[in-house]
């Protein structure tokens, strides 16, 4: 390198392959650019937050967040560039400065995507009446699958911005993709069900469902199966396809039990007294609360007694209730038969013996 002070040197004299001018004008630029970007930053980004803040969505003042993320490193980054451009550098340097950017800035695009795909996440648990337990299990299962993906998609986009052929990775995940779909079909199967829990709700956590034989409270639902208190105390686990194959039973949502009670009455009883037993029956339950009488009819001559059937509702579904309820009513019922002198049948035989 030759320093020459003699006539124009900035504009002649060549410093790692500039002139001195060509140092002045990137500094220059570097300058403005990185001024500019923190004008942008403690300005605008102010204004808009401050913005955000009076409105009632808070889709906005995420927005805003996401920008208030970029880093001095970035902003530093953006500017050297724009600078660089009035230099002549070397292609190494320049690939090596772009793949830096390229890297810092799809790092900083996944934070930023990862942010919206958790606030829409969070939004949907919220519009599904998720809560505690629950919404913790679906947000932190659905973001595990959302930034895998995303992290994927960005390792191809670095990859063919570097100048990789990514046609023959796609066509190796995509064979490889085959593979495991075909070796882990359950686990896939289990997997599109805990979404078709989340979106289809047929049960929550904390309510009481039944599903032979699965009998029990649900505890916890995750990406491959569900737990379930049953009524004797143990945990049982149960894969989401299976679970959703069979016959559910949600009692969550019942508003009132229908209850069907057989009586069966011995065939020596009179005509009169058969025609007694419905009022009876309906006296009984009147004296039951939170219940409604619907019926009580002769259903049918069996082997050794009458039977009458008597169908009513009670309105609660809490099942302690119920049978306290039940049991009432057939106190009630026992009361007025044995008033009447009305006996309940109880399995017999007669032998008619011809002399």
């Amino acid at each position: 390198m030759n320093f020459n002070f003699s006539g124009n040197w900035w504009e002649t004299e060549l410093i790692l392959g500039n002139t001195a001018v060509a140092y002045a004008y990137a500094l220059a630029a570097f300058l403005a650019a990185l001024a500019l970007l923190y004008v942008v930053k403690n300005v605008v980004v102010t204004r808009l937050k401050a913005f955000a803040a009076t409105t009632e969505t808070d889709l906005d003042d995420m927005l805003v967040g996401m920008l208030a993320r970029f880093r001095g490193l970035e902003y530093q980054l953006v500017a050297f560039f724009i600078a660089s451009r009035y230099l002549t550098l070397s292609v190494g340097f320049n690939r090596g400065l772009k793949t830096v950017i390229l890297l810092v800035f799809t790092y900083r695009a996944i934070t930023i995507i990862q942010a919206l795909l958790t606030y829409w996440i969070n939004k949907v648990a919220a519009k599904r009446e998720l809560e505690g337990q629950a919404r913790t299990s679906v947000v932190k299962s659905t973001q595990v699958i959302m930034r895998t993906l995303v992290w994927v998609a960005a390792v191809l986009f670095v990859l063919d911005n570097l100048g990789v052929n990514i046609s023959a990775v796609l066509a190796g995940l995509g064979i490889g993709g085959v593979a495991v779909a075909l070796a882990s079909q359950a686990i896939l199967g289990d997997l599109f069900n805990f979404f078709v829990i989340l979106l289809d709700k047929p049960f929550k956590v904390g309510e009481f469902i039944v599903a032979d034989p699965v009998v029990g409270t649900v505890e916890h639902i995750g990406l491959k199966s569900t737990r379930i208190r049953s009524l004797s105390g143990e945990l049982m686990i149960v894969s989401n396809t299976r679970l959703l194959s069979m016959e559910l039973k949600n009692y969550k949502h019942m508003e009132r039990r229908r209850v069907l009670t057989k009586t069966g009455v011995v065939y020596q009883t009179p005509l009169e007294k058969l025609k007694k037993i419905p009022e009876l029956v309906k006296q009984a339950l009147a004296e039951v609360e939170n219940t409604t009488f619907d019926r009580c009819n002769l259903a049918g001559l069996g082997d050794f007694s009458m039977d009458f059937e008597t169908v009513y509702y009670l309105e609660s579904a809490d099942y302690n209730l119920h049978m306290a309820a039940q049991e009432k009513f057939l106190h009630g019922v026992i009361a007025r038969f044995q008033a009447e002198g009305i006996e309940f049948a109880y399995p017999t035989q007669t032998l008619f013996l011809n002399k």
